[in-house]
């Protein structure tokens, strides 16, 4: 009987490690299938981390059961290394100066959520909004990058933060999308760069599909050290999920037993977000080979590093995190702890100096990334 046991219980263990071979495996390809088509992969990539963990973790247990077995989780992780190094950041001694070279350029890129556009309590608004302020202030940089940005347009209107962010923090040059109009039509969210810098060109490039999310790519020409340099920012939309659904993905994560039941409508939500995400990745990527001066892009890509989306918009570029970080580096709160989905990429023009993430305190749900570039000569 102990025998029978026992012999079945290493066969489940081997399915078990078969199954996060395969995920692996499979979020391995995630960066060179459409996820409209082959959304399974971009599942698997999701999970990413998780995977590789606990391979390690069967790596090391077979190792004391049946080493010839540990083989099979070994070569994998091997196989994988490639989107390992996209996914972990491996600078363990990176640190960040807070005192800016005045021979570096810094740059913050920011989802600051609709600047608290929703909450319902005035007081906790203008609370959460201070400490917004106050974060990018003491980030002190020369480029502020800032997705989901919402403002009133109309000059004295005390929620006017685009103004007021301009003048308070000392950034005299901005550039906003102006996407969504609000309310009565002089309150707009969207992306916005700002500049101590000159800006001396600027355009806009709507992602045409209506009933989506009426978003854009935004470029600005930065007059920078006797040279011109473009900004890029974006924000891309995935999906909106519900509270119900944000409940759903809660009692998926936790093998609740309604979360079979929830599964079916969300991976339909999530194969409809691909979708419309992959093209509008595309859009982006056309924007960005559209430059001809040294480039930046940042953004909130909605999107994981092994992925199309981050595939598409990264091309040849450089991922600031992955060169000079530690870690996974997550940027997005809800969910699940693995979710680097804001970029800063950087093309060969510049060199990567220090990075780190602006942590958020509930004014919104997306942690910021600040970091010091050189522009080459």
């Amino acid at each position: 009987m102990k025998h029978t046991i026992k012999k079945w219980a290493l066969h489940a263990l081997m399915a078990g490690n078969i199954f996060f071979i395969i995920a692996a495996l499979l979020a391995m390809l995630a960066a060179y299938v459409n996820p409209a088509k082959w959304w399974p992969v971009a599942i698997a990539a999701i999970g990413f981390p998780i995977s590789i963990v606990i391979l390690v973790c069967f790596a090391l247990l077979w190792l004391f059961i049946n080493r010839k077995k540990a083989i099979y989780s070994a070569i994998t992780i091997l196989l994988c290394i490639p989107g390992i190094l996209k996914v972990f950041a491996m600078h363990p001694f990176a640190n960040f100066q807070e005192t800016k070279n005045e021979n570096h350029l810094r740059v913050l890129s920011w989802n600051t959520g609709l600047m608290n556009y929703s909450t319902l309590d005035t007081n906790l608004a203008i609370k959460y909004n201070q400490q917004i302020f106050d974060k990018i202030k003491s980030a002190n940089a020369d480029v502020v990058c800032l997705q989901e940005f919402f403002s009133a347009t109309k000059p004295g209107n005390h929620y006017n933060l685009m103004d007021s962010l301009s003048r308070t923090l000392g950034y005299p040059y901005y550039y906003f999308s102006r996407d969504v109009p609000k309310i009565d039509g002089s309150f707009f969210n969207g992306v916005i760069i700002y500049s101590r810098y000159p800006i001396v060109d600027s355009n806009k490039t709507k992602f045409p599909f209506s009933g989506l999310y009426a978003g854009s790519v935004i470029k600005t020409g930065i007059a920078y050290k006797n040279d011109t340099i473009d900004i890029v920012s974006t924000r891309l939309q995935l999906m909106r999920f519900s509270a119900n659904e944000y409940k759903e993905l809660y009692e998926m994560k936790h093998f609740t037993s309604q979360a079979y039941a929830n599964s079916k409508s969300l991976v339909g939500k999530i194969r409809r977000g691909y979708y419309f995400l992959s093209q509008q990745a595309d859009i982006v990527k056309n924007v960005l080979s559209e430059s001809k001066r040294p480039v930046l892009f940042n953004g909130d890509l909605n999107d994981i590093p092994l992925s199309y989306t981050y595939g598409t918009i990264k091309g040849s570029m450089n991922d600031a995190w992955a060169n000079a970080g530690w870690g996974i580096g997550k940027t997005y709160q809800a969910i699940s702890p693995t979710l680097r989905v804001d970029q800063i990429f950087y093309d060969n023009h510049f060199s990567i100096q220090q990075i780190k993430r602006i942590i958020a305190q509930d004014e919104t749900d997306h942690n910021g990334l600040l970091a010091d570039f050189i522009l080459k000569k």
